[in-house]
């Protein structure tokens, strides 16, 4: 799992991106810039026409993973929510190819993301209500390239026992190993809508404009989504439970829970949040942001105290 995240690959340059973007897609780019992204070639592209994102696929990315991106994505905005929208190739396609890798061209939304916004009270149980309806669209979707596993998802999260790891995290692995995660609802879910993926307006009624990236979309338990995007909202002091109620009540506002669900919450936001202790050495070694890591350490420990 580890490798998938990890292993290197030769990034396309603009002048690669200009000619596919025109080739391609008969886009001719006035100005490409290289977006941060963990696995992928990603440009933010304006051209004449408007505003785009290309992105390109690791190499090692199966083709139906990403075809399960794009149905996915299509199939959320068909049920209303405010997602992205592919832009067909030239000949009619969903995606184009570079060097072996599958390319594709979406549509830029033009809004803050919520990692820059304060929102209150009311404007997280409206994020939260967003979620639910997410996850209320996708219940009827399925794909086989959702039915995989990789380290952030968090049904391999026993496997990270093995990885270096705090001593804080181990009541975490024990936890979750209890849980039975099988006899939860299951469906594919978005599985990363977290602040840094969801765009927000504070002056438009609806608050939430747009979705991102579908890019860690899996087949699981229901309660994956909310467990992990209420990881990003405990506090590293104070009540955890007082954080994330309004979001939990706009969820079940759209997507009522069962008991069960509600009951493996606490683990799964433990769990989310020993990832993003874990993982991120691993992934960038000397660059790893040490701050993050002490900041979701204390977090972890709020989390577990107020338990």
């Amino acid at each position: 799992m580890l490798r998938e995240l990890t292993e290197p690959f030769v990034r396309v340059t603009p002048a690669e991106a200009s000619a596919l973007l025109r080739e391609s897609y008969g886009l001719e780019p006035l100005a490409l810039e290289l977006l941060e992204t963990e696995r992928d070639d990603s440009f933010h592209v304006t051209a004449s026409s408007g505003e785009f994102v290309l992105k390109i696929a690791h190499p090692l990315d199966d083709p139906a993973l990403v075809a399960m991106q794009t149905a996915a994505m299509e199939h959320a905005a068909a049920k209303g929510i405010v997602v992205q929208r592919i832009v067909r190739t030239l000949d009619g396609q969903t995606e184009a190819v570079h060097d072996g890798r599958i390319a594709r061209v979406i549509t830029w939304l033009d809004s803050g993301l919520l990692l820059h916004a304060s929102p209150d009270r009311a404007q997280v149980a409206t994020i939260g209500a967003v979620l639910g309806r997410l996850a209320a669209a996708l219940a009827d979707f399925d794909h086989p390239g959702a039915h995989r596993t990789f380290a952030w998802d968090l049904q391999a999260f026993p496997a990270l026992r093995g990885l270096p790891h705090p001593e804080v995290t181990d009541a975490v692995f024990d936890t979750f190993d209890a849980l039975d995660l099988t006899a939860l609802p299951h469906q594919v879910v978005h599985n990363d809508f977290h602040p840094g993926n969801v765009l927000v307006d504070a002056d438009d009624p609806r608050y939430v404009v747009g979705v991102l990236d579908f890019g860690d979309a899996v087949y699981g338990p229901r309660i994956l989504d909310l467990g992990l995007s209420l990881a990003y909202l405990v506090p590293e002091t104070g009540s955890p439970d007082d954080a994330i109620a309004p979001f939990v009540a706009g969820y079940e506002s759209a997507n009522p829970l069962l008991q069960a669900e509600r009951d493996a919450l606490r683990t799964l936001i433990a769990a989310r949040l020993v990832q993003r202790i874990v993982l991120p050495p691993l992934l960038s070694g000397d660059a790893v942001d040490r701050a993050l890591i002490a900041r979701m350490t204390r977090t972890l420990q709020n989390l577990l105290t107020e338990d």
